[in-house]
């Protein structure tokens, strides 16, 4: 099995082999569902993406908890239109489905002219590179806070969080990972970025969606959450993503109470 930390899937054939960092925060066994909408967002693109055709949406229903072993993507296009490409995905896992998904590809074209009201949303400055890991997640809680390392900071639950997640990483060994894959993949830190409690991360996805009006720059992108309901073991959370020149687009999320609360003891 490949260990380089940046490295998330190999490929074997026509399947994808998640390595070790691709291990999820639910069990030795689970694969992260970063990974999971990472790579839903890898198989719309290459089925739909091109330089004229961006990522504007992708939803993603995780049907099961992916566990380590061969995943493998199917992608058929439902529409091919002038302005608009439509794709769905399906990745299945020992001939059972894990994830499905659907994409929606945009023509490039120029602003119209005028002004919209847009709300302002306060976004922490992405930290010093020489102040925190190279990789992952660095949380903050508030606008003006300093990146916590620590995971025991996310019960705090006067303010609401912040990240910035640097994937400097390939999704695919040997494949470099694109602005919407990127964008795809983050949008899954939603979850915790919207249900971490005091008493840890209590619900577990079953989908995220990603919004976007343009695509990020550089592999550093922010979340600031910005939601959340809960009822009857449902919680919704939506998040505004950024990259280091401001707002890129949102990700929501949907989630399910979990038996059994995720709470690490330490920062990756």
């Amino acid at each position: 099995m490949v260990t380089d930390t940046r490295t998330f899937l190999t490929r074997v054939g026509d399947a994808y082999v998640p390595t070790a960092s691709a291990i999820g925060p639910w069990g030795p066994a689970t694969v992260s569902g970063l990974v999971i909408a990472g790579l839903v967002g890898h198989g719309a693109e290459r089925a739909a993406g091109d330089d004229d055709f961006i990522g504007t949406r992708l939803t993603v229903d995780m049907v099961r908890m992916a566990v380590m072993g061969e995943l493998r993507v199917e992608a058929e296009i439902l529409r091919e239109g002038r302005r608009l490409r439509m794709v769905d995905v399906t990745i299945t896992q020992d001939g059972r489905n894990v994830a499905h998904g659907r994409g929606i590809f945009a023509r490039r074209a120029e602003n119209p002219p005028g002004t919209v009201w847009a709300p302002e949303v306060v976004m922490p400055p992405p930290p010093a590179p020489e102040r925190t890991p190279a990789f992952g997640p660095k949380p903050y809680f508030g606008p003006e806070a300093r990146p916590a390392r620590d995971f025991e900071a996310w019960r705090d639950t006067a303010n609401a969080k912040y990240v910035w997640y640097d994937c400097d990483a390939s999704l695919v060994a040997g494949e470099p990972m694109s602005p919407f894959v990127r964008a795809a993949a983050v949008a899954d830190v939603g979850n915790p970025l919207t249900n971490w409690g005091s008493d840890g991360l209590q619900f577990v996805n079953s989908d995220v969606t990603l919004l976007l009006s343009r695509l990020p720059e550089g592999t550093m992108l922010g979340m600031a959450a910005r939601d959340r309901q809960e009822a009857d073991g449902v919680a919704v959370g939506s998040a505004v993503m950024f990259d280091a020149s401001g707002a890129v687009g949102l990700a929501t999320v949907t989630a399910l109470a979990s038996q059994v609360p995720m709470v690490p003891r330490h920062h990756p």
